[in-house]
């Protein structure tokens, strides 16, 4: 997979990239970045962790890195979105943009 940059950000925006999208660009590499981290490191962790509780009874649970990847990748895929960068949007904007409609998309 291509490394997300700021500049490979901008150019996916082309035409409709304005200075405001400097911050929300910046925190999505940054984001992303910490994703790779924490995605290296469960990789070498088990999913499902042992967990005593204050009863002293001993359960199996996620394993909470496995949790927090998830949130982070919900975190991109908004960030994506409030750059217009999803794939959904990105389908609007042809389809605005002088694409026949001849139902063939509804399938």
């Amino acid at each position: 997979m291509e490394e997300v940059t700021k500049e490979l950000l901008r150019s996916y925006l082309g035409d409709s990239y304005q200075p405001s999208d400097e911050q929300l660009i910046t925190l999505y590499v940054e984001t992303y970045e910490f994703y790779k981290r924490m995605q290296t490191e469960l990789k070498n962790m088990p999913l499902m962790m042992e967990h005593t509780n204050k009863a002293n009874a001993t359960n199996f649970i996620k394993n909470p890195l496995s949790i927090e990847l998830t949130k982070t990748v919900q975190t991109l895929n908004n960030l994506l979105k409030s750059l217009g960068l999803t794939p959904a949007q990105r389908k609007e904007f042809k389809l605005g943009g002088g694409h026949v409609d001849d139902g063939f998309d509804s399938f």
